[in-house]
């Protein structure tokens, strides 16, 4: 997903993602466990980038997510980038991708940016914080999955 086509699209999703955080996330959230859109889009959408795009696509996911929050915007921004970055290194190992590989991926972000915004932003309650996050990044794997199949419909292939 390179090119303009891929950064329309990706874009579109953020913000519309951005949209979801802010007016949806809270209602569907089950004790504590909420999703994180701008992540979700942010990891999926990276699937099908080249490193550097996946990186910038995840300065912005992160700018975005912090933005709706009302702050931590350092923070949010860093750890999206970090994720933007591997996520983009690790789709640029050519390997065949698909459902499984978006939940796994997206799980597994959602973990370690949970865990970096943690030590960046210190929390009192370690223990319940670390189980919503085992929590959501279910959730956030759960999302990812018909996600990635829309895209990888879309898009026809992950290396156009």
């Amino acid at each position: 997903m390179k090119g303009v086509k891929g950064w329309v699209i990706g874009l579109l999703l953020l913000w519309l993602a951005g949209a979801f955080q802010q007016a949806v996330a809270f209602q569907i959230s089950a004790g504590g466990v909420g999703p994180d859109f701008p992540l979700i889009v942010v990891v999926t959408v990276a699937l099908f980038f080249d490193r550097r795009s996946a990186t910038v696509f995840g300065f912005i996911g992160g700018a975005i997510r912090g933005a709706i929050a009302g702050g931590h915007m350092a923070a949010y921004c860093v750890t999206e980038t970090v994720v933007g970055y591997l996520v983009g290194w690790f789709a640029g190992m050519e390997f065949e991708g698909n459902m499984v590989v978006a939940f796994v991926v997206t799980a597994l972000a959602t973990v370690s940016t949970q865990i970096t915004f943690l030590l960046l932003t210190p929390r009192g309650a370690i223990l319940p914080y670390l189980a919503a996050t085992i929590g959501s990044a279910m959730y956030n794997g759960v999302l990812a999955m018909p996600l990635y199949a829309l895209l990888k419909r879309v898009l026809d292939s992950p290396r156009h």
